[in-house]
C-alpha cells in the first residue's frame, strides 16, 4: 500500500511539473531583415524563469536573447548582404506563450516573408503576445527596449 501512495505522489508531481513547464512563457527575439534581396526572419528565444516585472530580470534576459540572435544574424552576413527591413522596428523582443509560439508564429512569419507587410505582421504579433518591444542600441546607455504593444487579455 505504501508503494502505491508513493507512486501516486510521484505521478502527481510529474503532472504538476509538466503543467508548470507548459505554462512558462518565452522571450523571443525577432529580426526583420533582407538578405540578398530576400526577406528573412531569424528568431531566437529563451524560457522566462524569473519575474519580468523586475526590470533587472527583464533587462538581463532581454539583452541575452537579443545578443544571441544578433550573433547569429552577424554570422549570416557571410552568405550575403544584410539589410534591416524597418529602421525602427527591425529588431523586436516578444513575450509569448509557447503554444502560440509553436502554432501561430510560424504562420504570421511565413505571411510576412511572402508579402512583407510589416504593419500587418506587428498587428498579428501584438494580438498573440503579452508584450512586444523594439530593441535598439543607444550610445553610452546600451540596449534599450521600448514597448510598442501590450495585450492585457493574455
Amino acid at each position: 500500500m505504501k508503494d502505491f501512495h508513493e507512486l501516486e505522489r510521484l505521478e502527481y508531481q510529474k503532472k504538476v511539473l509538466f503543467k508548470n513547464m507548459a505554462s512558462q512563457n518565452y522571450l523571443i527575439a525577432i529580426a526583420l531583415i533582407e538578405q540578398n534581396l530576400v526577406r528573412a526572419m531569424p528568431l531566437g528565444g529563451k524560457e522566462i524563469k524569473d519575474n519580468l516585472e523586475d526590470q533587472e530580470n527583464f533587462k538581463k534576459l532581454g539583452e541575452e536573447v537579443i545578443l544571441n540572435l544578433l550573433l547569429r544574424v552577424f554570422q549570416r552576413s557571410d552568405e550575403g548582404a544584410l539589410k534591416r527591413v524597418s529602421e525602427d522596428r527591425g529588431l523586436l523582443l516578444v513575450h509569448m506563450h509557447p503554444k502560440r509560439m509553436q502554432k501561430e508564429l510560424p504562420f504570421i512569419k511565413s505571411e510576412w516573408i511572402r508579402d512583407g507587410d510589416t504593419q500587418q505582421f506587428l498587428k498579428y504579433l501584438g494580438n498573440l503576445s503579452k508584450e512586444v518591444w523594439t530593441a535598439s542600441f543607444v550610445k553610452y546607455k546600451g540596449i534599450e527596449f521600448a514597448s510598442i504593444s501590450k495585450n492585457e487579455d493574455i
